[in-house]
Formats: C-alpha cells, sequence, structure tokens
C-alpha cells in the first residue's frame, strides 16, 4: 500500500511545486516581455531614406509594422518621419596565419537615424548604434564563406534595425 501512496504523492508534489513557483514570479512582478509601445505620434509613419538604403528600409518597415504601425509612401499621411541618415558597414581583418592568409574577419555596421514629428518636432534626435559580428575564413572554401558572410551581414542589419526600436521606444 505504501508503494501506490508514494506513487501518487510525487505527481501531486510536482504540481504544487510548479503552482508555488508561478505565484512566486507573479508575486515578484515578473511578466514576459511583450512588444514595446512606440510613440503614438508614429502611428502612421513615413521613411526618408537614399535609395542606397533599400534593404535597410525594408527591414525598418517590417520593424515598425510589427510593433502596429502603418508605414507609407505618402509624406502627406504620415504623422511621423523616420530619417535614416546614414548607413556605414565595414570589414576588417582579425586575425591571419603564418603565411598571412585571413583565418577571420570581423564585419561592423553603424546606422544613424532620428524620427521627427510632421511638424518637424523631434521625437528622437538623431543618433548611431553600431554593432560587429565575427566569423572565420577559410580561403579554399570562397563561395560557402560569401554566402556565410551575406547571411551574417543581412541577421547583423536585421539586430540593429530592432536595436534602433528599441531606442525609439525608450524615447517616449
Amino acid at each position: 500500500m505504501k508503494k501506490n501512496n508514494a506513487k501518487f504523492c510525487k505527481p501531486v508534489l510536482n504540481i504544487l511545486l510548479g503552482v508555488c513557483l508561478v505565484l512566486a514570479l507573479a508575486a515578484c512582478g515578473f511578466q514576459l516581455r511583450g512588444s514595446s509601445a512606440l510613440p503614438g505620434e508614429m502611428s502612421i509613419t513615413f521613411i526618408k531614406h537614399n535609395r542606397l538604403y533599400g534593404a535597410l528600409m525594408d527591414d525598418f518597415a517590417e520593424a515598425l509594422r510589427a510593433h502596429h504601425v502603418t508605414v507609407t509612401d505618402d509624406r502627406s499621411e504620415a504623422t511621423a518621419v523616420l530619417a535614416i541618415i546614414s548607413n556605414d558597414r565595414d570589414k576588417d581583418v582579425l586575425s591571419v596565419n603564418n603565411n598571412g592568409k585571413v583565418l577571420e574577419f570581423q564585419l561592423r555596421q553603424t546606422i544613424q537615424f532620428s524620427v521627427k514629428t510632421i511638424d518637424n518636432l523631434p521625437l528622437v534626435e538623431p543618433q548611431a548604434v553600431t554593432m560587429t559580428r565575427d566569423y572565420l575564413y577559410s580561403s579554399t572554401d570562397v563561395l560557402s564563406k560569401d554566402r556565410e558572410e551575406a547571411v551574417v551581414r543581412r541577421t547583423l542589419q536585421q539586430e540593429l534595425v530592432n536595436l534602433a526600436i528599441l531606442r525609439i521606444t525608450a524615447a517616449r
């Protein structure tokens, strides 16, 4: 009879422990991180950019839509203007082998942006965000390394846009 009680008690104790953990987290104010709200003035946003920043503009538009912002191509419809001021990309050699061949690269990207209302009042003053990523390079596998660099650059840019969106939400 004691074995049956042990089989019954273990699941009950696990459930009780789970409930206690949930209650403790709720009592301390823990909340899952949702998407932060952008300033209300950005409900309809025009993205001002240089044609060279097409992919960056697309990433900003996607991120803004994820925050329930309408992105417009007509500046007269907009309630705010997100200006992409600059987009600088660099590639540096991090290490070389004994023969002077490259072993590792570092990719760096910096974007500078600002947000103003349609009345030209600043919501977010011009500011820059910078990120770097390192990747290994093999001169014997050039094609796949070029693809890897493109993927790393794409991911780096998306993370930079997310960081910029976080800065905009923090400026509210």
